[in-house]
């Protein structure tokens, strides 16, 4: 996650400056329940080197390292001089992004990590929220961690990033975004709730109906539509009566524009 660490100086302590916002119970515990040579103050843990807990000092200072080589402006010097310099007492403190820093507010980073995918991070991370998004991004999902979901970078998604952005407040919670508006221009705006929402209902339909749970199981959705185009064709149906030759010929014409409809989904993001 970048830039989970604000700041490291490395004299005759190591010290470090941890972002808050973002999820680092784990480490925390790690730090609490590993040394006995600690001391805390506040949201200030001091651990003393300890020679007979040396394994634990440098798992110590490898997962503050892997912290830092996240961030943007990483310098391989002071990576190394951080690994190479483990046998000294460590500071870590724990800093609030901002003074408004809310407990109870929900802190999303929404960052381009190539020209094909874009990751969305969250501090903070609520369930709902959590969610609220994942279902959002649901047909671009690339992949996703406990506070973090990685999406295909597309046109639709940009557009989805453009409304999401805007967003004061998600499932009662308060949201703040922290995104580069120039990584997601050039799209127009609409509401997350419109149309591209109608949209996703119609794909979601559409697998259903070829009865598959994505678009990448292509090969069985091309042989439910020749079966269900052929049972419902007009054509087998012309000597029934009309309110029967009515009925599937509406089913025809549901099955024919719901296989364009994946036909033109599918081309469009699972062949990128």
């Amino acid at each position: 996650m970048d830039d989970r660490i604000f700041e490291i100086k490395i004299n005759d302590n190591i010290e470090v400056v941890i972002d808050s916002r973002f999820n680092i119970k784990g480490f925390i515990e790690f730090i609490r329940l590993s040394f006995n040579k600690l001391e805390i103050k506040e949201n200030i843990y001091k651990i003393y080197f300890d020679k007979n807990n040396i394994e634990k000092h440098k798992l110590l200072i490898n997962a503050i390292g892997n912290m830092y080589k996240k961030r943007k402006d990483f310098n391989k010097a002071t990576y190394k001089k951080l690994i190479l310099n483990f046998k000294k007492d460590c500071i870590v403190k724990i800093k609030k992004y901002q003074v408004l820093f809310d407990e109870k507010a929900v802190y999303i980073t929404v960052r381009k990590i190539s020209s094909k995918e874009f990751e969305i991070l969250f501090a903070n991370p609520k369930e709902k929220v959590f969610n609220y998004i994942k279902g959002i991004f649901l047909f671009d999902i690339l992949d996703i961690f406990e506070d973090k979901i990685i999406v295909s970078l597309n046109g639709e998604s940009k557009r989805l990033v453009s409304a999401l952005i805007s967003k004061h407040s998600i499932m009662g919670y308060k949201v703040e975004f922290r995104v580069k508006k120039e990584d997601f221009e050039n799209i127009k705006s609409f509401s997350v709730e419109g149309s591209i929402k109608e949209y996703l209902t119609k794909i979601k339909n559409a697998l259903e109906l070829f009865g598959v749970s994505n678009i990448y199981e292509w090969d069985k959705i091309k042989k439910e539509y020749r079966r269900l185009a052929k049972k419902y064709h007009p054509d087998l149906h012309r000597t029934k009566p009309e309110l029967i030759r009515k009925i599937y010929d509406k089913k025809f014409r549901k099955v024919k524009e719901s296989y364009e409809l994946l036909e033109e989904y599918y081309n469009n993001k699972a062949k990128r």
